[in-house]
């Protein structure tokens, strides 16, 4: 075998540009495997990090005369739709935002959302560390809900996350759970994630 090896070396060693051509070639169709498998994993194969994710809806709305499909409810019509509704079990909002955290290093700018407070007990997440939302939170708490990836990555895993103050567009919100199901961000009921 060692023989074989030697021979397919000398042989790739004399024709150096078909050698770099046949390896540029492998290392891009094994990038492109990898890229459309994890593709076909996160979406078919794994399924959502949720409870029961094939009773999960996402309602958007159709703005009148236009073609978009994930146009977003205004506040007045999903309380109107929550309070009016009798088909499911529970109904949550969730509203996408930037935020900037100070405090913590250098001011950044992060991904994060604002949810009503049900919004992890109507997906069945629970949290790793702490709690989700009380429903008296939901009016004007500062309290957060962070990621389990930013909690290790920002925040170095502090065993004293929970209580942990954090800044969020020059407002101290309160830790008050850790989540494996959520990106790389914190979310508060009335909601800051980051």
């Amino acid at each position: 075998m060692i023989t074989d090896l030697r021979f397919a070396l000398r042989q790739l060693l004399k024709s150096p540009g078909f050698s770099l051509l046949a390896i540029i070639t492998l290392a891009l169709g094994i990038g492109l495997n990898a890229a459309i498998f994890s593709l076909i994993n996160d979406l078919f194969l794994r399924g959502l990090p949720f409870e029961e994710p094939a009773r999960v809806v996402h309602l958007f709305t159709r703005p009148p005369g236009g073609d978009t499909f994930d146009y977003p409810y205004s506040a007045p019509r999903f309380l109107h739709y929550r309070d009016g509704q009798q088909i499911f079990d529970g109904f949550a909002a969730e509203s996408f935002a930037g935020f900037t955290l100070t405090g913590i290093g250098q001011p950044v700018l992060l991904p994060g959302f604002r949810t009503t407070a049900n919004y992890f007990d109507v997906l069945g997440v629970r949290p790793i560390k702490g709690r989700t939302f009380l429903p008296q939170e939901e009016e004007g708490a500062d309290v957060a809900i962070i990621s389990e990836k930013f909690w290790h990555t920002r925040l170095g895993s502090d065993p004293a996350v929970l209580g942990r103050s954090l800044t969020l567009e020059g407002v101290a919100h309160t830790s008050v759970g850790v989540s494996t199901n959520l990106p790389d961000k914190c979310v508060g009921p009335d909601g800051d994630e980051i």
